[in-house]
């Protein structure tokens, strides 16, 4: 960065105070901005997500949630420091003058936390939430121009090469969206529509192409489908489905380049074979948020190929990208990663793996789908924030210990992964238990211990209370709790893994289960109890054609030998696991760290210990110095682990 431009950049944070805000918009209605129905969908959803409102999760996944909003949201330091810090990217618009040729993406953080605090406010019902909320935004409107432009670039035109001007402009947008279904101010629409109406005019037919924005072939930048049909929807301006028809138009505009996501998705081949030099364009975060977009504007259009090209892919990803933990790819990039023993996955691209899975379970409701998000709970998000909640890993590594995420753009409290793992925690309890938009029907797809309540199709309200260890132990308590009996089906997902798998109500054992799952329709009753068993217990996986690498997961969860357990040097011994027996087991003095501890005895009586892979690298703060945040790509976590285990 040029001397002087550092200077600059320093002097604008160290003097940029918060702008004071008016009170007066209406208090917002309860609401849930998730999958609405509506006249503007040709094509509704099965089922529902749950209001958050009406959710609280316990467990594992409870207590480091609890932690991550406290600390990234709802504390007061993160109402005057964290969210004001994205504010001011937009007040100082420094984004495209740090580097001659480059631009940065501090701009993508405002709509990033906002996001984020809209689900915790829901969750949380903690008002201080709401009102730092609104007071960014204000101050985020209070900066746009006469001509609608929002951003954090001086030269709004800035589109080409290596930035990531739209990007930033699409987050604001989505931020601006879900701040106005909550806050319910027409200001806010009219500002989010502003901004919308100027990239326009930079950006689309007879301008820029959108595939010529940004890196990777304008995926980042494409990847603004999702506000922008939500924009759609929450105005009615056909300009806006247009330019989303737009869009998806344009992937196609020439011949032989990427990324063609429509064309190319639904021949069903793996996606790192579409085009050649797939590091170059196969950014995995990015990608999968297109297709994200593409299902939203199918539900608008109702143009068959958008959905089959996305579940295509979908499966494709599933076998090619997904590794065992449930992340996604290879660092960040799509090129058949499941066939690796190694591995280094970006949390946010397991984020966007979890939304479209969540979308497509909620358009089907196929529960094979909540099977990827029960995986990626247990391996990705309870792994991807440190002990304190505070900060979080740019990269988990498989095979060798986890990258801590620097300070991005030269911010002080910021990092996309950090950014963006709050909210991929709280859509768990949006889609642990979700309700039929057709029939009384309950899907329950997640064994989260906790509190879910949901509105039945005859408007019944019903929550279940769920009590477990699991997935420690396979035994799940449901307790039902109704101001009145009704009549509806309670579907129950079996994992993937699960063979055995049993449901009892009230004492009586309810049959056998579909391969998928067991729905039970009866006359339910306040006090209802339900006893859910499963199989839990050890699964050996392999790597086709690499007989080297062997891995362990208990149920859901992948184990991991780890350096909090045993010395780093003899991580690599290798294993005899003809007769391997894990068992999990307690350990007091390491309760602190490890949420499950097993150990792996060979038949000749060797034993060495295991702990679940979430629980290895989680102690490292937060850094300090955001000038250095370059040099800080490649910082590891001190603690290292095996997934991979090598076999005698």
């Amino acid at each position: 960065m040029h001397p002087k431009k550092k200077i600059l950049y320093l002097l604008a944070f160290a003097v940029c105070t918060m702008i004071s805000c008016k009170e007066g918009s209406k208090d917002a209605v309860s609401h849930t901005e998730n999958r609405p129905m509506t006249d503007s969908l040709l094509v509704n959803d099965q089922y529902s997500y749950a209001k958050l409102e009406d959710v609280a999760m316990k467990g594992a996944v409870g207590a480091c949630l609890k932690k991550v909003i406290e600390q990234r949201i709802a504390s007061d330091f993160a109402a005057n420091e964290i969210a004001t810090e994205a504010t001011k990217a937009f007040e100082i618009r420094m984004d495209d003058q740090f580097y001659e040729g480059r631009g940065l993406w501090q701009g993508e953080f405002w709509g990033k936390w906002v996001l984020s605090a809209v689900a915790a406010y829901r969750y949380t019902g903690d008002e201080h939430i709401k009102a730092t909320i609104k007071k960014e935004t204000e101050r985020l409107i209070a900066t746009q121009d006469d001509n609608g432009y929002i951003g954090s670039y001086q030269n709004s035109a800035y589109v080409e090469g290596d930035v990531w001007n739209v990007w930033n402009r699409k987050y604001a947008l989505w931020g601006l969206v879900e701040s106005y279904e909550l806050l319910k101010d027409p200001a806010i629409l009219k500002a989010a529509q502003g901004m919308m109406d100027q990239l326009m005019t930079e950006v689309g037919p007879d301008q820029v192409p959108m595939v010529n924005t940004g890196n990777f072939y304008g995926l980042p930048s494409s990847s603004i489908l999702t506000p922008l049909v939500k924009l759609y929807i929450d105005t009615h301006d056909k300009r806006y489905l247009d330019y989303a028809e737009y869009i998806v138009a344009n992937w196609q505009s020439v011949e032989g380049n990427p990324p063609a996501i429509v064309s190319k998705g639904l021949t069903g081949t793996p996606v790192h074979e579409w085009f050649p030099e797939k590091g170059k364009w196969t950014k995995a975060y990015e990608f999968i948020s297109c297709v994200e977009g593409l299902v939203d504007l199918y539900q608008v259009v109702g143009n068959e190929d958008y959905i089959h090209a996305a579940k295509s892919i979908y499966t494709s990803i599933q076998k090619n990208e997904r590794v065992i933990t449930g992340g996604i790819g290879y660092h960040d990039k799509l090129e058949g990663a499941s066939s690796k023993p190694g591995g280094l996955n970006e949390p946010c691209d397991v984020v966007y793996w979890e939304r479209l899975s969540a979308k497509l379970l909620a358009l089907t409701g196929d529960q094979t789908y909540a099977d990827e998000i029960e995986r990626l709970t247990y391996n990705v998000l309870l792994a991807s924030f440190n002990l304190e909640g505070n900060w979080g890993v740019r990269r988990l590594g498989l095979n060798e210990p986890h990258l801590v995420s620097p300070l991005h753009a030269f911010t002080h409290y910021h990092q996309c992964c950090v950014a963006n793992v709050p909210r991929g925690m709280l859509q768990l309890g949006e889609v642990a238990v979700m309700s039929s938009n057709t029939a009384n029907e309950l899907l329950v797809n997640l064994y989260l211990p906790g509190n879910y309540g949901n509105t039945l199709h005859d408007g019944t309200k019903v929550s279940l209370q769920v009590d477990t260890k699991y997935p420690k132990t396979g035994l799940v308590n449901v307790n039902v709790e109704s101001e009145e009996a009704f009549q509806g089906a309670l579907i129950f997902r079996k994992p993937d893994w699960c063979h055995d798998f049993s449901v009892s109500v009230n004492g009586t054992e309810m049959g056998d289960s579909a391969a998928h799952g067991l729905s039970i329709d009866r006359a339910w009753e306040n006090g209802d109890s339900i006893a859910i068993s499963m199989d839990v217990g050890q699964r050996i996986i392999e790597i086709p054609d690499r007989k080297d690498f062997k891995a362990i997961m208990w149920g859901p969860v992948v184990l991991a030998r780890s350096s909090l357990l045993e010395p780093k040097g003899s991580l690599d011994t290798p294993i005899d696991f003809d007769g391997l027996a894990i068992k999990p087991v307690s350990n007091a003095a390491l309760n602190d760290k490890i949420w499950m501890e097993f150990t792996a005895t060979t038949k000749t009586g060797k034993t060495i210990t295991l702990c679940d892979y979430s629980s290895t690298g989680r102690e490292y703060e937060r850094p300090k110095d955001p000038t250095a945040w370059e040099a800080m790509i490649n910082n590891r976590v001190d603690t290292d682990q095996r997934v991979w285990l090598k076999t005698k």
